[in-house]
């Protein structure tokens, strides 16, 4: 008796089926099992290129950022470590390995000087998201955290009360909003110092 043995599936066997699915729903198991499979390889920005033929979509890169980011953050190796950040955060979010929310880090993001902080909805931020972390579904960054509280508080993050016996929603927003600003330190122009 023989025992035969099956190749690796190539990625372009997985793309050109997943690209056979009538509806971008059908097709979002193929793009997770490729980021998963990216990810347990160590590898996941090598499934970029896959993961943009089979949404459809163009990812961000380094060379083409969204209009939203600030100038300094748009080019160059700020902008290529940013894209990996955002990644990472993503990631720590998803996974439920943090309890950040997407508002925190749009709030982070306007208060640092990431984003421009004049007319970026919710619904824009959203789309700046998906389109910079590969297979994020639609509406999944609007939908994560309020918005409004995030929104309405006129002085940044930094300046929120930190004692939970002053304002404990707050405080706890703004431990949050230092841990991701602390994500973000390696590409702003100042140390983020933790004081919880």
């Amino acid at each position: 008796m023989t025992t035969e043995t099956l190749n690796p599936i190539p990625l372009d066997f997985i793309v050109s089926h997943a690209l056979a699915q009538s509806t971008e729903a059908r097709r979002l198991p193929f793009v997770e099992l490729t980021q998963q499979w990216a990810k347990s390889e160590g590898k996941p920005h090598l499934a970029t290129p896959y993961i943009e033929r089979m949404t459809g979509r163009q990812t961000v890169s380094p060379g083409h950022m969204p209009k939203e980011f600030t100038p300094k953050f748009r080019q160059g190796e700020r902008a290529e470590r940013l894209l990996e950040i955002i990644r990472r955060i993503d990631e720590k979010i998803s996974s439920g390995e943090e309890l950040w929310t997407w508002a925190h880090v749009y709030r982070v993001m306007i208060d640092e000087g990431i984003l421009f902080s004049v007319n970026i909805s919710p619904n824009m931020f959203d789309s700046i998201i998906c389109s910079i972390v590969p297979g994020k579904g639609r509406d999944t960054v609007r939908k994560n955290g309020d918005y409004t509280t995030m929104r309405k508080q006129k002085e940044g993050w930094s300046f929120w009360p930190k004692n939970n016996h002053i304002d404990p929603l707050m405080a706890s927003h703004r431990t949050f909003c230092m841990m991701i600003a602390q994500e973000f330190e390696p590409v702003l122009d100042r140390k983020i110092l933790l004081d919880y």
